[in-house]
């Protein structure tokens, strides 16, 4: 239904359906129109999943994330060919190449801009930090376990140290690219006043541990015989 539709179908009985009365009634809605069209495009201008550009900037800055986020993305120094994030002294035609040496207290990061689609991602994260609940599990959702599963894709889990700290564990496969950036944002959920006391990745059933730990691996099982396990790392 139209806008100016609407507006015909506000007249009482009495003018319903006479041709002068909606004539009066859409000659004096008309010059309106255009400004309810330009409104009626916010709905989906500003659309967490449909904004783009400028309009998830705006909705950034309303919900408290910055598109633009400092230390997140490794610089790259002279080094050799075996180090992924260094540069050689030169290319394969001996040509030379001067690259920047790490100074021993430079901090090794540089700022990083979130594309659309990753900035999408954290605005929504950020939305779920400010509403959610403290509960560490809830039924139906809102907890903190639930806003850890939406942060790393259902490849985390949170434990309280009952301590005032929560450590955080995240299964290998993760994309750890995105860790500095979470960091960052501080967009991990968690009561007042509670820190975050470790991030550690881990291979699900095959880290290493003690038998206490039904999820974890040993040195070998009972007949002695060695057992391939990896160690948890800490990510932050």
């Amino acid at each position: 239904m139209s806008f100016i539709t609407n507006y015909v179908d506000l007249l009482i009985l009495q003018y319903r359906d006479l041709p002068k009365a909606e004539a009066t009634i859409k000659a004096l809605v008309e010059p309106y129109k255009n400004i309810y069209d330009v409104m009626a495009q916010f709905e989906t201008a500003f659309d967490v999943d449909l904004a783009v550009g400028k309009q998830l900037d705006i909705i950034g800055k309303i919900v408290g994330v910055n598109r633009l986020v400092p230390f997140t993305i490794p610089k790259k120094y002279f080094g050799f060919n075996d180090n992924p994030l260094s540069f050689p002294m030169g290319d394969k035609f001996l040509t030379v190449v001067t690259y920047p040496m790490k100074d021993k207290f430079e901090i090794p990061y540089t700022t990083g801009q979130l594309n659309d689609n990753d900035y999408r991602f954290f605005i929504k994260a950020k939305i779920i930090k400010n509403t959610v609940s403290t509960y560490m599990i809830r039924a139906k959702g809102n907890s903190l376990q639930n806003a850890i599963d939406f942060l790393f894709d259902s490849k985390a889990y949170i434990v309280d140290n009952k301590n005032m700290s929560l450590t955080i564990y995240i299964d290998s496969t993760f994309d750890f690219s995105l860790t500095p950036f979470i960091n960052q944002l501080d967009i991990i959920p968690r009561p007042q006043g509670v820190d975050i006391k470790t991030v550690i990745s881990y291979n699900t059933g095959d880290t290493f541990g003690f038998s206490d730990n039904a999820n974890s691996k040993g040195f070998g099982d009972k007949f002695g015989t060695p057992i391939n396990s990896y160690f948890a790392n800490k990510i932050l």
